[in-house]
């Protein structure tokens, strides 16, 4: 059955995420005097960047001050032929490789090396790619259509960003698909109801189930999404998008 998930913003997603994960992994409790800290990552693999990011920190114990993210670790991406060691810029706190094209369904690896700590080890499948049925370009998009697209191998979540060419964010919403689906339909009046009128491009993610789980599965253990050897989210999306003239009324 699918489920409607809450709306966030799209900025949410491209610049919020790992600020939720510097803050929760500060916010940990460990008790145990003999506490030995983890690596602590958070990247997403995304097809509308050429160059992709890692961010590598630590878990903290609660009353314990937290640090500047770590920015002396090896740290390797890899798929077949591809070996790639990352460099840590400094204007972004992040570890960031060359420009390569990634590619749908294929699995990367993560190798994060750091001295006094566990090797963290990290791998996701890239979502596969897919096709938008509609709207396509010169269509106009009402409450009453229904966004369809084939489904992308992998993915357990979508997300629908609406964005205006002046650089304004319109509606957003996360989507659900049922797992037996092979069309993704998405009714566009069951998930936006606000007023709405203008140009847009629609940008539709594909996630990874390690995305999922990191954000959609609870549970009380520190998460370790597609990671071993320590803790955080390696995970990936693919995205495509599609102009349309929106008209909600």
């Amino acid at each position: 059955m699918k489920r409607n998930l809450r709306k966030r913003s799209k900025s949410l997603i491209t610049w919020l995420l790992p600020v939720v994960l510097l803050i929760s992994s500060k916010c940990e409790t460990y008790v145990d005097i003999d506490y030995d800290p983890q690596l602590n990552v958070f990247g997403i693999l995304s097809n509308a960047q050429q160059r992709q990011e890692i961010l590598v920190d630590r878990t903290y114990q609660i009353d314990e001050p937290s640090g500047p993210a770590i920015d002396d670790a090896l740290v390797i991406l890899s798929k077949d032929n591809l070996v790639d060691t990352l460099e840590f810029l400094i204007m972004n706190d992040r570890y960031v490789s060359d420009p390569f094209t990634l590619q749908p369904e294929g699995t990367y690896d993560l190798l994060v090396i750091k001295e006094g700590f566990d090797t963290l080890r990290a791998a996701t499948t890239i979502p596969g790619n897919f096709t938008i049925f509609f709207p396509v370009y010169g269509d106009t998009l009402t409450l009453q259509d229904t966004i369809a697209l084939t489904r992308s191998e992998g993915a357990l979540l979508y997300s629908i960003a609406f964005t205006q060419n002046t650089g304004g964010f319109g509606p957003f919403t996360w989507y659900e698909p049922d797992p037996s689906d092979t069309l993704v339909q998405i009714p566009v009046g069951e998930y936006w109801d606000e007023p709405v009128e203008g140009y847009f491009t629609i940008y539709i993610a594909a996630y990874d189930s390690n995305f999922y789980e990191y954000y959609l599965v609870e549970g009380d253990s520190i998460i370790q999404a597609g990671v071993t050897g320590g803790v955080g989210l390696f995970g990936s999306m693919w995205t495509r998008a599609t102009s349309t003239y929106v008209l909600f009324e």
